[in-house]
């Protein structure tokens, strides 16, 4: 029975360290964690049928939160379970003093880890007590992690609700966007509110650090969905930049606020969500608009430079895992 023992052991550590970098380590999910994530929201995806705006979608958070709690209970609980049955009579009855069966030590095991502990069933030497006693514990340790984790996320998930709402009131397109920014002498109405902006994506960046589960609350409204409203913004942002012409382009320095936080944002949810960029680059940018209004020149290239394309690339990968499609971001009407 040491297969038993050994592999009991070994989901214990697991599981304890995935709970433990999950909820603590402020660096992302724990190795497990991540990946079942990754996994239950491929699913839901796929159920959704690649719609951003399914309602499917709209509850994946929550079930995404519940069944990491359910994962961790139940490997912790097998862990138990693998543990005693390692030894036959680990487990007695207490009154007839009878070894417990599988049935009555999975009984034994959940009680042990609930804390709760009813006393018909009980440890037969100290050995077997004192693993009760460290599961019990790291029972009780489980349910407190839960809880401290779980409020933080739920905060999170407000601020990137919120942010989304935030941005969505700049326009619905890049375009847009620049259009309304433009106060009849220049884009102080952008410039203005950049170190605002700023701020806002490199503490949602930061969150993602620490609870990479929000990437998964998903916002099924497309005016306000947080990846299409971030990639509306950075699309406005690189046009005023490179494009805008230089009578009306507003200073570097004026702008750079914003492009430390896309970078910040680029390499945290890299870290976070393992995913594959697209070697695909999404389509050139339409400016015809822009164009008509004489804020960018007939005959220049709309080619963003070559050192931008991956984060386009990037952006047009996280749309594609969102269920919307790079069109979205151009979208006059949610």
């Amino acid at each position: 029975m040491e297969i038993t023992l050994i592999i009991g052991v070994v989901l214990y550590v697991v599981i304890v360290l995935d709970i433990l970098q999950t909820t603590l380590s402020m660096q992302g999910g724990g190795w497990l964690t991540s990946r079942i994530s990754h996994l239950i929201w491929k699913f839901l995806l796929v159920l959704s049928g690649r719609d951003g705006k399914s309602k499917i979608l709209g509850h994946s958070g929550y079930i995404l939160l519940v069944s990491i709690v359910v994962i961790w209970v139940f490997i912790l609980w097998s862990s138990l379970v693998l543990v005693l049955l390692s030894h036959p009579g680990s487990i007695v009855n207490s009154s007839s003093k009878i070894p417990a069966d599988l049935w009555e030590v999975i009984y034994y095991s959940g009680y042990t880890l609930s804390t709760l502990g009813v006393g018909d069933f009980v440890a037969s030497s100290d050995v077997w007590r004192i693993i009760t006693t460290i599961y019990s514990f790291t029972g009780l340790i489980l349910l407190t992690m839960s809880v401290t984790y779980f409020v933080p996320v739920l905060t999170a998930i407000i601020d990137q609700r919120k942010l989304g709402i935030i941005l969505s009131t700049l326009g619905s397109s890049p375009q847009e966007i620049i259009l309304n920014a433009w106060n009849g002498k220049d884009f102080s109405r952008f410039t203005e509110k950049v170190d605002d902006f700023a701020e806002s994506i490199i503490k949602y960046s930061q969150q993602h650090r620490a609870y990479p589960v929000i990437h998964f609350f998903h916002n099924n409204k497309q005016k306000n969905n947080i990846i299409l409203q971030l990639t509306r913004l950075y699309e406005a942002l690189r046009i005023i930049s490179d494009k805008v012409k230089e009578e009306h382009r507003p200073a570097k320095q004026d702008l750079k606020p914003l492009f430390i936080a896309f970078e910040n944002y680029f390499e945290i949810i890299d870290e976070v969500t393992h995913i594959t960029i697209k070697e695909k680059h999404p389509p050139k940018l339409e400016l015809n608009e822009l164009k008509q209004k004489d804020f960018i020149e007939e005959e220049k290239s709309v080619d963003l430079p070559d050192a931008y394309e991956k984060d386009r690339r990037f952006f047009m990968t996280l749309l594609h895992h969102d269920g919307w499609d790079w069109e979205d971001v151009g979208a006059k009407k949610s």
